[in-house]
């Protein structure tokens, strides 16, 4: 074994005669259009044929979709160490993945030893009691972004939820207004879907990335205005008294505890960076779903009008609101479970390993697609089923981890049958802020507004890297 023993259990290496090869479809051009086109389906539909583990070719490379929860818990947790994040280095070299190009080596892209340092010096700043002070940002913005609706506006909502949670990332990260040049500049700067991040399933995407092509050429124009404004305003930082509140100002300011050393500016950059990206573009996707589902189900959606009623009395939410907001938080763990914020989640095995009786190589390309995970129907009745109520069955404790998690967990069901933030050591760090920041938008919004589909309009996900409506979603805004 290349990696740490301890941990192993159902992933330990096997040579019994009861492991077998990993069942799948036949066709490598099929799987790669599939997988590059409308997966979601795809992907839900092999799990039905095939069972807990498929093997899907895709070009040159196999993915290994495992789909059991309790098998996912063994991947992400016991054995994590036996799993490392970097799948783009196996059989052609070295290159960087698409989302390393943008995001560089921060949370989301490291890996190993250094992941976990880098962890370790960020968690203090997602602590419950510091993000709790970001409760005013996410009111006050969304009170403002919905000051210029008129009652019968026709508003495409992933825009404007686009628009709101880029206001609060500006804000609780970089401490700069919708309407500064540096929030317009990294509005347009941002470089959501093009580029390397446009063939990210693609297994010669790192080829497509380097052609002079008008996408790619954006993105890298995009990117570099970014790191511009990113690196300006590290430099005003460190000119001021070190006394910011905002997160790229903790960045700034955070110590190995080990050597009380500061991470250097390009790290710095990296981790806000991927702050930025997966803080607006996954809760707005969220926010999307959740108007979306709310907006076919009239009586889930008065009765979150109706406890925000009773609970705000007509005023702005606060933090301390947040346990009497059951219904509304049940919404939006609902909304993340039919529409997870991210298509699925990338490891490669440093051995053969066994799970679910059948064994799966060293060096491939294993994926965990929420998707299908929270449509299995053992832990999840009529899983396709938008159901809030399902959310208030034993409840976690008021304050505890589990409920500022959303895991409210039915007996007998696996903890990572439900993984909107992933799983183990690599969960998001940023989960309770995300849960945090999704309520209150929608109950501040929730107090003046509902907002009615637009008839004969078709919602098509599109999933990449977040799963996001492709036409975006026209409603119509009613003041309540």
């Amino acid at each position: 074994m290349t990696a740490p023993q301890e941990g192993i259990s159902m992933t330990q290496v096997s040579t019994a005669p009861a492991a077998t090869a990993v069942p799948g479809p036949t066709g490598r051009l099929r799987g790669l259009l599939a997988m590059s086109g409308s997966p979601l389906d795809y992907v839900t539909g092999l799990r039905d044929q095939y069972g807990p583990v498929v093997r899907i070719p895709l070009g040159w490379r196999e993915l290994y979709m495992i789909n059991d929860a309790d098998a996912v818990h063994e991947v992400l947790v016991t054995s994590h160490r036996n799993f490392t994040k970097d799948v783009m280095s196996v059989g052609r070299g070295k290159w960087a993945a698409p989302l390393e190009v943008i995001l560089g080596n921060g949370l989301v892209t490291s890996d190993g030893t250094f992941h976990r340092k880098q962890r370790r010096l960020i968690q203090p700043l997602f602590h419950h009691e510091r993000i709790a002070g970001y409760g005013s940002a996410f009111t006050n913005l969304s009170e403002e972004i919905q000051s210029g609706w008129k009652d019968g506006d026709r508003l495409d909502l992933h825009v404007e939820m686009t628009e709101l949670t880029l206001a609060i990332v500006a804000r609780t990260l970089f401490d700069v207004s919708l309407d500064s040049d540096e929030a317009r500049t990294i509005r347009t700067g941002v470089p959501r879907h093009e580029g390397p991040l446009r063939w990210d399933s693609l297994p010669f995407a790192h080829h497509l990335a380097k052609l002079p092509l008008p996408g790619n050429k954006r993105f890298y124009e995009g990117r570099d205005n970014l790191d511009a404004i990113v690196y300006r305003l590290m430099a005003e930082r460190r000119q001021g008294d070190g006394q910011g509140v905002d997160l790229l100002s903790l960045l700034i300011a955070a110590r190995d505890a080990d050597t009380g050393e500061p991470m250097e500016d390009v790290q710095v950059r990296d981790e806000a960076i991927t702050l930025l990206m997966a803080g607006h573009e996954t809760m707005a996707s969220t926010l999307t779903w959740a108007y979306h589902l709310l907006g076919s189900h009239p009586e889930a959606r008065e009765r979150m009008h109706e406890e925000i009623d009773e609970v705000l009395g007509g005023r702005l939410p606060t933090v301390e609101d947040l346990p009497r907001l059951v219904w509304t938080d049940a919404v939006l763990s609902e909304a993340m479970r039919l529409y997870p914020p991210v298509m699925g989640l990338a490891r490669r095995p440093l051995d053969d390993f066994e799970v679910c009786g059948h064994r799966v190589p060293k060096d491939s390309f294993v994926g965990i697609i929420p998707w299908v995970v929270h449509r299995d129907p053992r832990w999840w009745p009529h899983p396709e089923l938008f159901a809030p109520q399902r959310w208030l069955e034993n409840r976690p404790p008021a304050g505890t981890a589990d409920e500022l998690t959303g895991h409210a967990v039915r007996p007998g069901r696996p903890r990572l049958a439900y993984l909107p933030f992933g799983g183990g050591p690599r969960q998001c760090i940023g989960n309770s802020f995300s849960r945090m920041e999704g309520v209150m938008v929608l109950a501040t919004l929730g107090r003046l507004w509902e907002f009615e589909p637009v008839p004969g309009f078709a919602v098509d996900p599109l999933a990449r890297i977040t799963i996001r409506p492709r036409h975006g979603l026209p409603v119509s805004a009613r003041r309540r």
